[in-house]
C-alpha cells in the first residue's frame, strides 16, 4: 500500500537508515560520527548493516527499494501472531483470527508499512518471547539469547519492552513453582541470566555510545519512577500465575467495572486530548480519529471477553497474555507520569503498538468462543464474521490516511525529493522549509536545514539568511508540517506576498506537478545575492537510484518540463 503513494520510504525515518546503508555499502565500514545528523541511527546499526548487505547481494538501491523489501519482511508478522494463537489455545482458528487482527488493525498496519527500526523490531519481539517461553529446550533458549543480544543494536524501545516481557514470564513461572513447592534457585538464576539479565550489556553499550533515550531513564527522578512502576507491576502480576476464581452466580472473573475501566480511561484520554492538548507542544486528537472510536470499541469488546476467558486458566495463554500486556503498559504509564511533553507522547504511542499481539490473541479467543457457541445459528455466525472484519477494516484509515487521522504527513513524493535534489545540485548549503522536508534534506542530502520557514512567513520575518527557501502551495490548505506541533496554515495572501516579492530575477525556480488529481506547486527561492541558472542535466538522485540515466533539461517554460526556470 505505501508504494501506491510514493516509491520512497513511507516514513521520513527511513531516509537516514537508507543513507547509512548506502554509506556502508560504498565504504565497507560502519562508524559513528558524532557530528553527523544521522549519528542517532548510527548508534543502532543493525537495520542499516543488514540492509546494506542485502542491497549489495541483490543489486538493489538502498533508497529506491527499501520500502518494498521492508514491507515484504514485515508482512511476516502474521506468522508469530498465528503461532501465539495456536500455542495458547491449541486451535488453528484462534491463530488465524489473531493473524487476521494484526494484518488489518490500523495502527499496527501503519507501523509495519513504514521503513523504521521499530517495524523490524515488531517482528523480532514476538519471536524472542515465544522462544523464551519454550526455554526448557536448550536450543530455543540459545536462540532467544541471540535475539535478545541482537535487539539493542536494532531498536532501544523494542529491547526494553522485550526484556520487560521476558522478565514477566520469569516472575509468573517461578511464582507458580513456588506455590507448588517446586521452586529452584538455580533455575531462577539461569532464567535471569539468559533473560532480563541481558539488560546489563544492553545498558553498557547504550552508555558507551551515549544514546539519548538512556538519559531519559537514568536521571534520578525518571529512574525512581521507572523502578517504582516495575515493583508495582511485579506485585500486581504475581497472583496472575493462578487462574482467577469465578464466583457462583457470576460469569465474569472480575467485576464488570474493573473490566470496563481501562478502555473507558483510554477513551476519556483521547476525547480530552481532542479538547485540549495533554502533551505540551503536541497535536490534539484529530476529528477523523474520533470517528474511528466506534470500530475500536467493537474490537475492545472482543478483547474484554477474551480476557475473561483466558483468566479462567493457568496455562501458557495466561502467561503469554499477561507478560505481553505488562511491559507496554508499564512504558505507557511511565510516559504519562514522567511529564506531559512531546517526548512522553513518543514513548506512549510507540509503546502502544506492542500491545497489539496480546490484544490480537484475546480478540481471537473471544471470536472463536462466539463462533463455537453459535454453531446452530448460521445467520448469526455470518453477522459475527462480518462485524469482526468490518471493525478491523474500519481502522485501516490509520494506515492510509495519516494526515487526517493523526495530523502527520508520512509520504515524501517524488516531486518533493526532486526539488531537494535540485537544491543539492545547485550547491545549496543552507535551506529553510517545513519540518518534514527539512528533515529529509538534512538526513539524505546532508545540507543544513531550518524548519521554521512557515513560522517566519506567518510572522512576516526575513529569510535572507538562507541560501534557498522551499515552499509548497498546499501550506495554504493542509498547512505546513511542524511535527509534533500542529500544522501551520498560511493565508493565501501571505504566500502570494512572499512569492511576489521574490519573483523577479533569475533566482526563482518554479516546479509544477499533478498529484492526487490536483495541481500543487513547489517554489524554490534564493535570496538575491548570487545569481543562479538552471542548466545542464535534470537528472536527480532519485533517477540514479532507480537506474534512470540523467535526463536533459527541456525547454524552459514548457508545459511538460520537469523544471521551468524563469529568466529575466
Amino acid at each position: 500500500m505505501p508504494l501506491t503513494f510514493s516509491p520512497l520510504p513511507f516514513n521520513i525515518d527511513g531516509f537516514p537508515l537508507a543513507r547509512i546503508s548506502e554509506r556502508i555499502a560504498a565504504t565497507g565500514t560502519w562508524r559513528i560520527d558524532p557530528g553527523d545528523v544521522n549519528s542517532y541511527n548510527e548508534k543502532m546499526p543493525a537495520f542499516s548493516l543488514l540492509w546494506a548487505a542485502t542491497s549489495m547481494l541483490g543489486g538493489l538501491s538502498p533508497l529506491a527499494h527499501v520500502e518494498l523489501v521492508v514491507v515484504l519482511i514485515t508482512s511476516l508478522v502474521v506468522l508469530p501472531a498465528y503461532l501465539f494463537g495456536v500455542k495458547a489455545s491449541g486451535r488453528r482458528l484462534v491463530g488465524f483470527a489473531a493473524g487476521l487482527f494484526v494484518a488489518l488493525f490500523g495502527s499496527f498496519l501503519m507501523l509495519t508499512s513504514a521503513v523504521t527500526k521499530e517495524a523490524i523490531g515488531l517482528l523480532v519481539f514476538p519471536v524472542a518471547v515465544l522462544l523464551f517461553q519454550e526455554r526448557a529446550d536448550p536450543r530455543k533458549r540459545a536462540l532467544a539469547v541471540v535475539l535478545l543480544v541482537f535487539l539493542p543494536f536494532l531498536h532501544h524501545l523494542t529491547t526494553l519492552l522485550t526484556l520487560g516481557t521476558v522478565a514477566s514470564l520469569v516472575v509468573l513461572t517461578h511464582r507458580r513453582a513456588l506455590a507448588r513447592g517446586r521452586f529452584s534457585g538455580r533455575a531462577l538464576a539461569l532464567d535471569v541470566a539468559t533473560g532480563p539479565g541481558l539488560a546489563v550489556p544492553a545498558w553498557a553499550y547504550y552508555a558507551a555510545v551515549d544514546l539519548p533515550l538512556l538519559s531519559d531513564l537514568v536521571s534520578p527522578e525518571a529512574f525512581a519512577l521507572f523502578l517504582a512502576l516495575v515493583v508495582l507491576l511485579t506485585a500486581a502480576i504475581a497472583p496472575m500465575s493462578r487462574p482467577a476464581r469465578v464466583r457462583i452466580g457470576r460469569r465474569l472473573v472480575s467485576p464488570a467495572s474493573h473490566a470496563i475501566l481501562p478502555p473507558a480511561v483510554g477513551v476519556a484520554v483521547i476525547v480530552l486530548n481532542a479538547q485540549t492538548s495533554l502533551f505540551a507542544g503536541a497535536l490534539t486528537t484529530q476529528p477523523a480519529f474520533l470517528a474511528l472510536l466506534p470500530a475500536v470499541a467493537v474490537l475492545a469488546a472482543f478483547v474484554l471477553v477474551g480476557y475473561q476467558l483466558v483468566r479462567r486458566t493457568s496455562n501458557r495463554a495466561n502467561d503469554l497474555v499477561t507478560s505481553m500486556l505488562v511491559a507496554p503498559v508499564a512504558m505507557v504509564l511511565f510516559g504519562f507520569l514522567r511529564g506531559l511533553d512531546a517526548q512522553s507522547l513518543v514513548i506512549v504511542y510507540r509503546s502502544l503498538d506492542f500491545l497489539d499481539y496480546a490484544l490480537a490473541l484475546l480478540a481471537a479467543v473471544a471470536f472463536v468462543a462466539a463462533w463455537r457457541g453459535l454453531r446452530s445459528h448460521r445467520g448469526v455466525r455470518v453477522a459475527l464474521v462480518g462485524g469482526f472484519l468490518a471493525a478491523l477494516l474500519a481502522t485501516t484509515p490509520m494506515a492510509w490516511n495519516t494526515p487526517a487521522v493523526f495530523g502527520v504527513e508520512n509520504v515524501t513524493t517524488t516531486a518533493e525529493f526532486q526539488a531537494l535534489a535540485l537544491l543539492r545540485s545547485l550547491g545549496a548549503a543552507n535551506v529553510t522549509t517545513d519540518q518534514r522536508l527539512a528533515d529529509v534534506g538534512a538526513m539524505w542530502f546532508g545540507y543544513t536545514t531550518d524548519k521554521s520557514l512557515p513560522l517566519k512567513l506567518r510572522d512576516n520575518e526575513s529569510v535572507a539568511a538562507f541560501d534557498y527557501a522551499l515552499v509548497l502551495e498546499r501550506w495554504t490548505t493542509i498547512g505546513a508540517q511542524e511535527h509534533p506541533a500542529p500544522n501551520v496554515v498560511l493565508g493565501p495572501a501571505v504566500l502570494e506576498r512572499f512569492l511576489a516579492s521574490n519573483r523577479e530575477g533569475p533566482n526563482m525556480l518554479h516546479h509544477k506537478q499533478r498529484v492526487a488529481l490536483r495541481v500543487e506547486a513547489a517554489h524554490l527561492y534564493r535570496p538575491r545575492r548570487f545569481p543562479c541558472r538552471a542548466s545542464g542535466s535534470s537528472g536527480t538522485a532519485l533517477d540514479l537510484h532507480l537506474g534512470r540515466p540523467p535526463r536533459p533539461l527541456r525547454r524552459p517554460g514548457s508545459v511538460f518540463s520537469p523544471i521551468a526556470a524563469r529568466h529575466p
